[in-house]
């Protein structure tokens, strides 16, 4: 087998790290998966100290080999029904990251079924992620529903010169329909979304288990 030297692949260091936080939630939804009111928030803190243990052969001598990693994670969703079946839900999430190094395992991922509807399942990643969710939706029973959405988000990946990493950032609308279905093997939910620009073709259909929205 090939070493790392030989291949000169190098994907994110050799590391461990010990983290501790501090989180805040408030929720008072009828129903976790398929409310018609209430609010449900999320607030987390975290702290992890980073040590790099190799490849040596990766590691320049003015790389710092033990970072502080500050993560924040929000989210926030309001239900309200408006006519009998009939609820708004609105969304808004936000993750932020400070460190000196920021390798992609660090990162925070944006795209697919439980973020960004209409781009590939973690297609964007940044240090800064910010995404918004819009439902209008029907209700055909109580956890089945048919609903008409359109999502927003946006991330930012600083640059980062020790890593040889130039900045990327975006906003990306996406939007479509979709159904949360009530089965015995769990509530699912399918959808047909269109990115910007995109034709009816070019849609993508997510799939998966609904947890929490």
């Amino acid at each position: 087998v090939p070493s790392l030297r030989e291949t000169n692949i190098f994907t994110v260091y050799n590391s461990s790290s010990f983290a501790s936080g501090l989180s805040l939630k408030i929720d008072s939804r009828d129903d976790p998966y398929a409310p018609t009111k209430g609010i449900y928030l999320f607030n987390s803190y975290w702290l992890s100290q980073k040590k790099i243990h190799g490849p040596e052969e990766f590691i320049s001598e003015n790389l710092e080999r033990s970072l502080r990693i500050f993560k924040v994670y929000f989210d926030f969703s309001v239900y309200y029904e408006l006519f009998n079946r009939q609820v708004f839900a609105a969304a808004i999430h936000a993750r932020e990251l400070n460190s000196s190094i920021t390798e992609i395992s660090d990162l925070f991922f944006l795209g697919g079924t439980n973020s960004l509807r209409g781009y590939r399942e973690n297609q964007f990643q940044g240090g800064r992620v910010i995404w918004s969710n819009l439902e209008y939706r029907y209700l055909l029973s109580k956890r089945t529903f048919a609903f008409t959405f359109v999502d927003v988000g946006y991330y930012l990946r600083k640059e980062d010169s020790k890593l040889k990493i130039n900045q990327s950032e975006g906003i990306k609308p996406g939007y479509g329909v979709g159904l949360n279905l009530e089965t015995g093997l769990g509530v699912i939910t399918v959808s047909f979304a269109l990115a910007k620009g995109e034709s009816f073709s070019e849609g993508k259909i997510h799939f998966g288990l609904i947890n929490e929205f």
